[in-house]
């Protein structure tokens, strides 16, 4: 598959997923810092400044909030679509680094191929996902390399998540 494919295909899987309930990328945010500052209400009511109805219309800005990890089975549900395209866009930045987004294409390639402690916990949330969704994952997980220039780990982590659980949900060559 080619990069336009990929992307199609995560359009096509993810079309109309919406939050919900879930938790929002500034909820992860204030997760990932202990709920510090913030009171119940105020946190509850974070999504409702928020995109949460169009995850295509998720502004980069929100995107590179870092906090993947913090994100529930909804929450991933509905940012992972953006967060995969905005990883072929922005993997291989110069400047990734140094412009805080680092830390969103590394909770990306986390989500997608978890290291070792994580794994059964991602697999439980994507075992949720549809089948299409599932498989438009699956092909990004195996052409990512292919689209960009994965560091070492990066590349050795999404090699192991393909063939641990990625790889059954690709079509079967005959």
């Amino acid at each position: 598959m080619e990069r336009e494919d990929i992307e199609t295909a995560i359009r096509s899987a993810f079309a109309g997923v919406r939050l919900g309930s879930g938790v929002s990328l500034r909820q992860a945010q204030v997760i990932d810092d202990y709920g510090r500052g913030y009171s119940q209400t105020e946190f509850e009511a974070l999504p409702q400044s928020e995109v949460i109805d169009d995850w295509t219309q998720v502004p980069e800005n929100e995107l590179v909030r870092d906090c993947v990890a913090h994100l529930d089975a909804d929450g991933l549900r509905y940012y992972l679509p953006a967060l995969t395209l905005w990883l072929l866009d922005h993997y291989d930045d110069e400047d990734r680094v140094f412009s805080g987004a680092d830390m969103t294409a590394i909770g990306t390639v986390a989500a997608l191929a978890p290291y070792s402690e994580s794994a059964t916990s991602y697999w439980a949330i994507y075992d949720s996902f549809s089948a299409e969704q599932k498989a438009a994952l699956a092909a990004f997980v195996q052409t990512l390399p292919r689209l960009v220039h994965l560091d070492q780990e990066d590349a050795a982590r999404v090699e192991r998540s393909l063939g641990h659980y990625w790889s059954r949900y690709l079509p079967r060559s005959h």
